[in-house]
């Protein structure tokens, strides 16, 4: 089953007119799932926000995720994510969406706010459905925004980063909204910290 494939608006705040465009290039990632436990709980929805240094994506892709064992599986905190057994019902296996995910994020470097609890799920999944991924690292915007914030004397929260910046989050925790708005805030903390190439970049990526 072919994915759909959405063009993404383009956005009018650029603070990073600065940046070096051709040296790297993101997928901004975000992921919801049935619970917190990566061993354990299934994804349910994924987004990805293609772009470059800019503020302007370039393309933008997300899908509900089927889990297995589908009617019996316990969604997790729906009131949390929003998502219903009837939005999943003729939703992607997992297998595809995986399929899907793996080629839109070939050889990108993937952000993600918390990165560690998204890259730990679409690893297992990915493990699980014999689906190679290949990045060219991870970069985390919580920790990003940590190290401009050394004493710790503020919260990090992608809401909270969101308003600090002045960017929209329409609907949090659904995984296209918060990959549109990590994408956006990406562009502020690589300013805030004074990056402007790919080495730049390189204290803060990890494997």
């Amino acid at each position: 089953m072919e994915l759909p494939n959405q063009s993404a608006n383009e956005s009018t705040d650029d603070p990073s007119h600065v940046l070096e465009s051709s040296h790297a290039s993101f997928a901004v990632v975000d992921v919801e799932t049935t619970g917190l436990r990566f061993d354990r709980d299934q994804i349910l929805q994924i987004a990805v926000v293609l772009q470059d240094w800019t503020a302007h994506p370039t393309s933008v892709w997300s899908t509900y995720v089927r889990p297995s064992q589908f009617w019996s599986r316990d969604l997790g905190p729906q009131h949390v994510h929003g998502i219903s057994r009837r939005k999943l019902i003729f939703a992607a296996t997992t297998a595809q969406a995986m399929q899907k995910f793996a080629q839109l994020t070939s050889g990108r470097i993937i952000v993600a706010h918390n990165a560690e609890f998204d890259t730990k799920f679409l690893q297992t999944a990915a493990l699980e459905n014999h689906v190679d991924l290949n990045w060219a690292g991870v970069l985390c915007t919580l920790k990003l925004s940590r190290a401009l914030d050394p004493k710790r004397e503020q919260t990090h929260k992608l809401s909270t980063l969101c308003e600090k910046y002045g960017v929209a989050l329409d609907q949090a925790h659904h995984a296209e909204h918060d990959a549109r708005a990590t994408a956006e805030v990406l562009p502020h903390l690589l300013s805030a910290h004074g990056i402007t190439d790919a080495e730049g970049l390189q204290p803060f990526i990890r494997s």
